[in-house]
């Protein structure tokens, strides 16, 4: 009776071990399938994050928009701004007191008109 008893413990363990082991493998399975996804997640992007003093980059941009109407004083000169809008034939550019706001001065067929836009807001500059 007790040989029965114990072969029959030993026949349903092995069992039990068999759903063990294979509810395990499928944790593992999604442990590493998570692990997988993070890691896709975790990729270095392109895009950085460099802190500038607004004053620097506001006299960086006047020095930029300064040797483009130089370079080439019969083309014009535009600024790509961040809302997707460009003020082109710019004849003027100046630097608020906060260094944080950016007054441009430009032509269109009605007269000369004035734009404002913050440093930050500057995408980049370029000529016509």
């Amino acid at each position: 009776m007790t040989v029965l008893l114990l072969s029959m413990l030993m026949a349903i363990a092995p069992g039990s071990n068999d759903a063990e082991k294979a509810s395990k493998a499928q944790m593992k399975e999604k442990e590493m399938q998570q692990a997988a996804s993070l890691s896709h997640e975790k990729k270095p992007s392109a895009n950085s994050v460099m802190m500038i003093n607004p004053k620097d980059r506001a006299e960086d941009y006047q020095k930029a928009f300064q040797v483009l109407r130089d370079e080439k004083s019969t083309s014009k000169v535009y600024f790509q701004l961040a809302n997707g809008k460009k003020v082109s034939n710019v004849i003027e550019m100046k630097i608020m007191p906060g260094n944080t706001l950016i007054l441009f001065r430009y032509t269109t067929p009605q007269g000369i008109k004035y734009d404002v836009a913050g440093v930050e807001d500057i995408m980049g500059i370029a000529h016509l």
